[in-house]
């Protein structure tokens, strides 16, 4: 159902439940939600399964570098 209200929509490619799983998991993640909350929400027997779900923003990655390395000055994947 929602894969055909998406098509009518005229998003391309459709949106599947299953996307919608992923992107729930990170969202409650960016508000600051933990793995285990993830875990919890979407019914998962383990944090494992939960972690497929996961797609974090490139933003809070750069913030948890931040966190650990303050004051560095962080250029993609290298902190100087």
């Amino acid at each position: 159902m929602l894969a055909a209200a998406s098509r009518r929509a005229g998003l391309d490619p459709a949106v599947h439940p299953h996307a919608l799983r992923h992107g729930f998991a990170s969202n409650v993640l960016d508000a600051g939600g933990s793995i285990d909350e993830v875990q919890e929400l979407l019914g998962h027997a383990s944090i494992s399964s939960s972690q497929v779900y996961v797609h974090p923003a490139p933003e809070r990655l750069r913030a948890a570098v931040e966190r650990v390395a303050p004051g560095r000055h962080v250029t993609g994947n290298v902190t100087r």
